[in-house]
């Protein structure tokens, strides 16, 4: 699709010697402050000075135009004609800074589209010994924090052996004494950032929360310049998009919170796959190595899902 002169059969000289744009560079052209036609312009002729092809209109901290708005928009049809203009390419980005998802925090005004995730912990709501740490504010999605809002979804009986392999557990009620170790499973909602302009990372196991990523970004870009797609634009490029991982223990007794990866319908989906199996009720399996040694078949199921 890109590279539509590679179908002849044979190399044409020329192109080698001089390649068209297709065949040159286009590097991130970070846009990170207020953006002006005059300048976006000139910087494109220069672009072309040093022999690129291209350039991928990649916001960037400190744009202050806002992004996706009316004058974002008709800045990058701007540049799509001039790009034209000069015999270049337009590549789209898809989203303010990244990784892609949430639209610069467009989508995740509404809760529904925030990231989820697992918090397992030894320490319930409200306990004085839980390090708190808000979601870290960085580009990345793969770290939340402990917010405290989320829901109950399970509490445990743990037992361990002397060298930390799990022995027995079960599910238990809150309000019920373990007979060893006591963990709770809390579904947790991504904290709010600065990143995110004030919003979370989007919940990329979600489709709806998808879909509504590619209703607003690409489907701004379809109406402002879709008769240059293929032609002067190229392609979009997306970049890193993630899920909040799952975390692990340092050493097999120590207390603290660890996060696994997760969405409000993950039991049902696993369930579905897997004939019936119970995901919650195995989440131990999911931090420990059992004491017969025997390979977590849940485990396994739950990564391969």
């Amino acid at each position: 699709m890109l590279y539509k002169k590679n179908n002849t059969k044979k190399l044409n000289p020329e192109l080698f010697h001089k390649p068209t744009s297709e065949y040159r560079g286009a590097p991130f052209w970070a846009w990170n402050c207020k953006l002006e036609q005059k300048e976006l312009e000139w910087q494109l002729e220069v672009l072309k000075k040093m022999g690129f092809g291209g350039a991928h209109m990649h916001v960037r901290t400190g744009m202050e135009t806002p992004f996706l708005s009316d004058e974002h928009m008709q800045l990058i049809k701007t540049c799509v004609n001039k790009a034209k203009k000069e015999e270049m390419l337009a590549w789209l980005y898809d989203e303010d800074r990244w990784p892609s998802g949430p639209a610069g925090g467009i989508v995740t005004k509404d809760k529904q589209y925030r990231a989820r995730y697992l918090l397992f912990t030894p320490y319930p709501y409200g306990d004085d010994r839980a390090q708190i740490e808000p979601t870290r504010n960085s580009a990345s999605a793969s770290y939340p924090g402990r917010t405290e809002e989320g829901r109950l979804l399970a509490c445990y009986d743990v037992e361990l052996d002397e060298n930390g392999y799990l022995v027995s557990y079960k599910i238990i009620n809150e309000n019920e004494e373990a007979t060893h170790e006591k963990w709770y499973a809390y579904l947790e909602e991504m904290g709010e950032i600065a990143w995110w302009n004030g919003q979370t990372y989007v919940n990329t196991l979600d489709k709806k929360a998808v879909d509504r990523f590619i209703e607003v970004t690409y489907e701004t870009y379809n109406h402002t310049i879709s008769e240059e797609f293929d032609q002067t634009v190229p392609a979009i490029f997306t970049d890193e998009p993630q899920f909040p991982a799952k975390s692990t223990l340092s050493y097999a007794t120590e207390k603290k919170d660890v996060t696994l990866t997760w969405t409000d319908d993950l039991p049902d989906t696993f369930s579905k796959a897997y004939d019936g199996e119970d995901l919650l009720s195995g989440v131990p399996e999911l931090i420990w190595e059992r004491a017969d040694r025997v390979p977590s078949v849940i485990r396994y199921h739950y990564h391969d899902h």
